[in-house]
């Protein structure tokens, strides 16, 4: 695949360190740890998004996010609602695709990194309110954070 570059070495730490950040961030909060299953996708999560793998990204946050959740397609705690219905809503475009009108194309590849680069980005931070709920477990704007 040609259009398929290794990000820079600079690019990959800044996104690493993002993610750690994130991370120190809500589990200094003091909420339970997540499970040992949790903590492995976590660490696939961090690689495909430092590599720049957004769907993937999107995908495996969404996956997680709802692994913590009480049941199936639910709002997990600490994960605002309308973050849920995005994140939800964003990964079933992704897996479930629309003939003639796909949510994720080449062109996005080339044209729309940065776009879907936050959409990653704010994927992620549910995924951590999912894992680290606030003790009110009111949740926050993922947007906020980014």
């Amino acid at each position: 695949m040609d259009q398929l570059e290794r990000p820079t070495e600079l690019t990959w730490d800044e996104r690493r360190s993002w993610f750690e950040d994130l991370e120190a961030g809500h589990a200094v909060a003091g909420a339970p740890a997540p499970s040992e299953q949790a903590c492995a996708l976590m660490i696939d999560l961090q690689a495909v998004f430092c590599s720049g793998a957004w769907a993937a990204a999107v995908i495996l946050a969404y996956a997680i996010a709802e692994a913590q959740g009480s049941r199936r397609g639910a709002c997990p705690a600490g994960v605002a609602e309308q973050d849920w219905k995005w994140l939800r809503g964003l990964r079933n475009r992704l897996v479930h695709e629309n003939p003639g009108k796909a949510a994720f194309t080449v062109e996005d590849q080339w044209t729309r990194r940065a776009l879907w680069e936050e959409r990653a980005r704010r994927s992620i931070v549910t995924a951590f309110a999912a894992l680290y709920p606030e003790p009110t477990g009111s949740g926050g704007e993922a947007k906020e954070r980014l």
